[in-house]
């Protein structure tokens, strides 16, 4: 078949940030490119660290002792008071120099619901999973220490905050996550960057998103998603996908598998540095078969693609994942590709083959592993129930299923461009949305995020952040008619 020509969703990143400068041009689609207000007491008192029989009740109430812990730089930031959160909610704040040791705990039981912390960077980030506590109101004691958990000694300052624990809804996992959307919160320019993680979070919320996609290319942008999961997003029940972007640092998809794998490793690694305890879920690369891979035919074969690009590709998928996992194993990791019949690539890494140009390539290469296996699919493509090779109708979610028993996730999918009309980006809309609800539970489909929020040609918003097309309320309404 002849491929559509579709621009890729790559963009040179701005000269502003040097260590986003990548060695040659990049292509596009353009992505990837004091105590809370009357709820807190302070106190201190000689204790030890923490640990778990350490009870945060147990602490003086002198005045001047107060002051102090008041001027100690001990703050928490997340969750607001009186939020209403379900879920694993995540506890976060500044600590300043005095205080090494961070846990959290039910005020009512003086029960440990968020395990001993040592502040990084004088910043603090703890997880409490909300559905062990009974639905309604309660109050947590975030409580610091001034000595490393189990010490003796020292002494501790509290913070109590009020939240309302609620049950979500959807029942599942999947059905949290399913209704995504693509953007660039990290981007440190443009709408995004002038509009405000907390306007961002009200668009999605407003579109019934549960799961943003955002790209990321160094642990600075990684930091810039950090501070709006423990900012803004904290307990919105809204989750944040990181997609590192690969393309948009000195990756050389001409060089050695070592040297890719390399840099793979260390991106991997400082984007996950920050994210730690704050994400469930990163993708490994973005289309990075868009660039040369393929050199013939629709990727669906194994000869279709470079011998000599494809060690770079391998090395930088797997060096990612390691990296990432080097830091938080817990972190699921996605792969995907661009091309809309480029399942091949996928099947290859994963078998461990290396194509050389004949029929079958060369077995023997270690095989690649990943937790979800992430694709995209756009309009122009055709129904990806029926994608079109040799004449014949192609289930590439059929694949996917088959050769990797994983969940799916189609991490981008819209219409193309400025060509469609408003009315018929509405409809289309609408209707993919239709079919991949449909097709959910039969293929493990666990997450489809559109392409994108707010852009001139792909957005439901456009680029000033304020006019909504009509997909806007058309992706709002199935939402709202159709939960998960």
């Amino acid at each position: 078949m002849t491929l559509p020509i579709r621009p890729k969703n790559q963009q040179l990143l701005p000269l502003s940030v040097p260590s986003l400068i990548p060695a040659g041009p990049v292509p596009r689609r353009k992505f990837l490119a004091g105590l809370i207000a009357g709820a807190g007491s302070i106190a201190l008192s000689a204790c030890g660290g923490g640990g778990s029989s350490d009870s945060p009740a147990a602490v003086a109430n002198d005045e001047s002792v107060a002051k102090r812990a008041g001027s100690s730089g001990f703050t928490v930031t997340a969750p607001a008071a009186n939020a209403s959160v379900s879920g694993t909610i995540t506890v976060s704040g500044t600590a300043g120099t005095t205080w090494h040791n961070v846990a959290v705990y039910d005020h009512a039981t003086v029960a440990k619901i968020g395990a001993d912390t040592t502040p990084s960077s004088g910043k603090f980030s703890i997880q409490v999973d909300t559905t062990k506590l009974t639905v309604g109101s309660h109050q947590i004691d975030v409580v610091a220490f001034s000595v490393a958990a189990g010490q003796a000694g020292g002494t501790k300052t509290t913070q109590t905050i009020t939240i309302k624990v609620t049950r979500a809804t959807s029942g599942s996992t999947s059905g949290a996550l399913f209704y995504g959307m693509n953007g660039h919160l990290a981007w440190p320019d443009g709408i995004y960057h002038t509009m405000s993680a907390a306007a961002q979070l009200a668009l999605l919320k407003d579109l019934g998103v549960t799961n943003y996609r955002v790209d990321v290319a160094d642990g600075g942008m990684a930091q810039t998603v950090a501070n709006a999961l423990t900012g803004a997003f904290a307990g919105s029940g809204v989750a944040i996908m990181p997609c590192i972007n690969a393309a948009s640092t000195a990756y050389d998809q001409n060089g050695s598998e070592s040297a890719a794998y390399t840099l793979g490793y260390n991106l991997g690694a400082s984007i996950a540095k920050p994210l730690k305890g704050l994400v469930k879920y990163i993708e490994c690369g973005n289309e990075l078969d868009s660039d040369g891979l393929v050199t013939n035919g629709d990727g669906s074969n194994t000869n279709n693609y470079s011998p000599a690009i494809w060690p770079a590709f391998r090395g930088v998928i797997r060096g990612m994942i390691d990296g990432v996992k080097a830091i938080d194993p817990t972190i699921q990791c996605g792969v995907n590709v661009g091309i809309p019949l480029a399942y091949r690539a996928l099947q290859m890494l994963w078998s461990g083959i290396t194509p050389d140009g004949s029929v079958n390539g060369v077995s023997g290469a270690a095989p690649v592993r990943w937790d979800y296996t992430t694709f995209h699919w756009y309009q122009s493509s055709g129904d990806i129930t029926c994608g079109w090779r040799n004449n014949a109708c192609v289930n590439v979610l059929q694949i996917l299923k088959d050769s990797f028993n994983l969940p799916i996730w189609l991490t981008e999918w819209g219409w193309e461009g400025s060509q469609v009309t408003p009315t018929q980006q509405a409809s289309y809309v609408t209707q993919a949305l239709t079919e991949y609800r449909s097709l959910k539970d039969q293929y493990n489909i666990q997450s489809v995020q559109m392409y994108c929020l707010i852009d001139p040609d792909f957005g439901l918003i456009q680029a000033d952040g304020v006019t909504k097309n009509p997909s806007y309320s058309a992706f709002k309404k199935f939402v709202a008619a159709n939960p998960v």
